[in-house]
């Protein structure tokens, strides 16, 4: 008998980037399993990055998906082309998150409850399932469970409370945001996140959850995705080290660029031997201080580019490189490109804390090289070891066991068993 679950979901395709591909990848396999999702989301008007591939896919496979309409006060705003200045841009995001809680999607609840109503009345549900952030999903979620006795499973992509981009202008806004989760919680049947540590974070926090009550499910990579055939663009015997994604607030490239200039003057016959890719917008600045620089022939720029085209070029890369700095709690995130970098199977250079989450899943992955994200001589001192290693030949082989256990269609199935337990308990 075919179950049925309606997905909760803020950011879904065609909007872009990796927040939107954990629940298009869950959706997706769903179907496999026996399950039938049914999607409300939004209609997307403005929005920095669009990918027509993931939302393909799905359509293939049939997936029903409602859109509703949606006000957000600071879009309008934040999607200005005259908006460039980066501190202004924080300015803007510090207002929204003094004024608009627990985020500015706040006002897409009266349509989501509006269209969620609609649907529960008149279909059988067996499952919500609400990802997030925004954590606006959580709430719509908690309170359709309230009204129609249907099991709610949470997924949390990132922390909620005190993530790395929280802002709390007074103790009294934090409170309110804890308040809120604390009753999201109660009212959840399973929570799922991605990493142990945010799933210490959020016992620590709450105290009246037991650990069984969350279960970790990572991020993870679409082998589908990865058989693919594609025409090498690389320049000669060039080493290509690659960055895909987007750069923002803390997430920098000002340390990895000063640590390249760094090795090319310490070692000028590297400079012809190795290329810097980066998939995705590039911060303006950076890019007009490349453009002056004598090592300009070094960087390549694609700009953003749609999810099969990132994956081409992922592999058409010798290293993947990512970065993971916020002033708050950095050891609780491993960004969900790592996973994607994982699949690959390639050697990977991670900026990230020593002692977090991402540092760990590195560890284990056996091909990682770990330095501290603003630690300038500690990755100029990995770019010149990887760039040896090539040469040698002796590059480190990557655990192809931990590679598979990231596998979409196995990480859904993991879900659907949760979705299963959860009737089984409420039956």
């Amino acid at each position: 008998m075919k179950r049925k679950v309606l997905v909760i979901s803020y950011y879904f395709p065609p909007m872009g980037y990796s927040g939107v591909q954990r629940i298009s990848k869950f959706v997706k396999y769903m179907v496999d399993f026996n399950w039938e999702p049914v999607v409300l989301t939004i209609q997307p008007k403005a929005y920095y990055a669009f990918d027509d591939y993931l939302l393909k896919e799905l359509e293939e496979r049939n997936i029903r998906i409602i859109r509703t309409g949606s006000y957000d006060p600071t879009q309008k705003i934040f999607n200005q082309r005259k908006i460039r200045s980066e501190i202004f841009r924080k300015i803007l995001n510090r207002i929204s998150q003094t004024f608009f809680l627990p985020d500015n999607k706040k006002f897409w609840m009266r349509s989501a409850l509006k269209v969620a109503r609609k649907l529960l009345s008149q279909e059988k549900f067996d499952i919500i399932f609400a990802t997030a952030p925004p954590y606006t999903t959580f709430r719509i979620g908690s309170i359709l469970k309230k009204e129609f006795d249907v099991p709610l499973v949470l997924d949390y992509r990132d922390a909620w409370l005190d993530d790395g981009l929280s802002f709390y202008p007074t103790p009294f806004h934090r409170w309110i945001v804890k308040s809120m989760e604390r009753k999201v919680l109660h009212s959840s049947d399973k929570i799922i996140t991605y990493t142990r540590q945010i799933k210490e974070h959020l016992i620590k926090n709450y105290p009246f959850l037991k650990l069984d009550e969350i279960i970790i499910i990572p991020h993870g990579y679409d082998e589908e995705d990865f058989n693919i055939n594609f025409q090498s663009t690389k320049h000669g015997n060039k080493i290509r080290i690659t960055y895909s994604g987007a750069f923002y607030d803390e997430r920098t490239p000002k340390f990895f660029l000063k640590a390249v200039e760094k090795v090319f003057y310490e070692r000028p016959d590297i400079e012809n031997q190795i290329e810097f890719m980066f998939i995705g917008n590039f911060p303006k600045f950076y890019y007009k201080k490349i453009q002056k620089s004598k090592f300009k022939s070094a960087f390549v720029f694609t700009g953003y580019v749609d999810h099969i085209t990132n994956i081409k070029y992922l592999l058409d890369s010798d290293v993947l490189w990512l970065m993971i700095r916020h002033s708050k709690n950095p050891h609780l995130y491993a960004t969900g490109k790592l996973f994607e970098y994982i699949g690959t199977g390639k050697p990977i250079l991670g900026l990230v804390p020593g002692n977090g989450a991402a540092a760990q899943i590195l560890k284990d992955y056996k091909a990682g090289f770990i330095v501290e994200p603003d630690d300038i001589d500690g990755i100029k001192n990995a770019l010149i070891e990887i760039f040896e290693l090539f040469k040698e030949g002796n590059i480190p082989q990557p655990n192809r066991e931990l590679i598979q256990s990231f596998e979409r269609k196995k990480l859904t199935q993991e879900l659907v068993k949760i979705f299963q337990f959860v009737m089984r308990d409420e039956s």
